[in-house]
């Protein structure tokens, strides 16, 4: 038993250490066996946890794939929550907001979401950071009882401090404000920031706190880029808050980006997704209005959430179905294109259809690591019909499908990986003739600012693509 004792561990001229790490390569490796969730990502864990520990276990611990089985409780209680938004809807309403005549594409949708499309929402379509922040400002300083916020990344910076100044104005009034923010992709935020808003009164969180301090789970992060008005509005969509996305960097230039405002219905159902984030986050439940905010529109919208702790793959069973259902075009606009499999796949059928599919990538990038393994997908799918566009007028970083001429999908979720199984995304599906107009005018706007992605490439970029192509499972 002498294995049990300090002194065999921290005697250097035995095994303990070594054989110690082994041992934590091969639980891990157990675990990621039983946890995993693709069977390219666990078969790297498995063979690196079992030959190189000393490297694969601490990354491992950090990394390594698990779902969110605590988040549950919160799923949980916000079902609770839908049920008391459908049940005063219907007593309030003489035409529910629960769209009746569901089409065969969104019916699975709802299942998978677990949210009911909804009517009498206007949705506008906000291009580009002034656009964009100008609506939000207006909706922050019109708010009356309740905002709620929620973002990947928020800088300390000219456009965050604006945000921090008009939520302390607005909370100084007496309205409730709920600030989330994701602990990684908001590392640069100071403590100062924070504490500014926490002494005017805002309550914030950050929601891996648990996570991070329990599990060392730095791997799972929430993507979302949500604000909720009075639970009548919502903004969603790619920009997160930092100058950058008001095309302030000096290296990419101008910041192409596209996001949604939805006033009407479907902003309970944006609403559900925040509360189960700051379940999580807090183990505290908000005491919201839930009674639907009708507009005089009659745009119908889905609000898609999805994440690791769905016991489906809800965003890439999303974009699968909604590739298969086309029937005449897929156009796609997404920063990052390392679909997986099942996409992939899609993709390729949907060519073999004689479908019109262009896809638009940026030309700039800030991740060269993933622009590189995108180029193999392209020499994939490019022999197939499949065009693709590089755009040229800075960095292109929206997030859009369009859908033949009636449905469009926009929101956080980017086409690789991470957002299709790994992060937390919130997307919204929009059947709507005259939006899915508006937004093939956009598409072609940005086409009109794009080039045909390069066919023929050296040898040596050819052979780097197909090495990068590689890590996709952890990109």
């Amino acid at each position: 038993m002498a294995w049990m004792t300090a002194e065999f561990w921290i005697d250097g001229n035995n095994w303990g250490w070594p054989i110690f790490i082994y041992l934590c390569g091969l639980l891990a490796a157990i675990d990621a066996i039983w946890n995993g969730r693709t069977s390219q990502g666990t078969l790297a864990w498995v063979t690196t946890l079992t030959f190189i520990p000393f490297i694969a276990f601490p990354l491992y611990l950090f990394f390594g794939s698990r779902k969110f089985h605590g988040y549950k409780k919160a799923r949980k209680a916000g079902l609770q929550a839908l049920e008391q938004v459908q049940s005063q809807q219907q007593a309030l309403c003489t035409r529910p907001y629960i769209s009746s005549d569901k089409s065969a594409v969104v019916i699975p949708l709802e299942a998978l979401s677990r949210l009911p499309q909804s009517e009498d929402n206007y949705v506008q379509l906000l291009i580009n950071g002034e656009k964009t922040f100008t609506h939000i400002f207006q909706a922050l300083d019109s708010a009356q009882q309740t905002i709620l916020i929620q973002f990947y990344l928020i800088n300390d910076d000219d456009l965050g401090r604006r945000l921090q100044q008009a939520l302390i104005k607005q909370a100084q009034r007496g309205v409730k404000i709920y600030f989330l923010y994701d602990e990684i992709g908001s590392s640069g935020l100071t403590q100062s920031f924070i504490h500014e808003l926490q002494d005017a009164g805002v309550q914030c969180s950050r929601f891996n706190r648990l996570q991070i301090k329990r599990r060392l789970q730095l791997n799972f992060r929430n993507h979302r880029k949500l604000i909720i008005i009075d639970s009548e509005t919502c903004f969603i969509g790619g920009h997160n808050i930092g100058d950058e996305y008001l095309s302030r960097d000096s290296k990419l230039g101008l910041w192409r980006d596209t996001h949604l405002q939805i006033d009407g219905p479907a902003t309970l159902a944006a609403q559900l997704s925040f509360v189960e984030d700051w379940y999580w986050a807090q183990h505290q439940m908000l005491e919201l209005n839930w009674q639907a905010y009708r507009s005089t529109k009659n745009t119908k919208v889905l609000i898609i959430p999805g994440g690791p702790a769905d016991n489906l793959e809800t965003m890439s069973l999303s974009f699968v179905h909604l590739i298969q259902s086309a029937k005449n075009r897929i156009w796609i606009a997404t920063p990052y294109f390392v679909p997986d499999q099942t996409v992939t796949c899609a993709l390729q059928l949907a060519a073999l259809k004689g479908l019109d599919i262009r896809i638009l990538l940026p030309e700039k990038t800030d991740n060269p690591l993933i622009a590189l393994a995108a180029r193999s997908y392209v020499d994939e799918l490019s022999p197939l019909g499949i065009r693709f566009y590089q755009y040229q007028a800075g960095f292109m970083h929206q997030k859009v499908m369009l859908i033949d001429n009636h449905l469009s999908y926009i929101g956080s979720a980017n086409l690789d990986n991470r957002s299709l199984r790994i992060n937390f995304e919130l997307n919204a599906l929009i059947e709507c003739l005259d939006m899915a107009n508006q937004v093939e005018a956009m598409l072609r706007e940005d086409f009109s600012h794009s080039l045909a992605y390069p066919k023929d490439s050296p040898l040596l970029l050819r052979l780097a693509t197909k090495a990068a192509r590689l890590l996709s499972p952890i990109l």
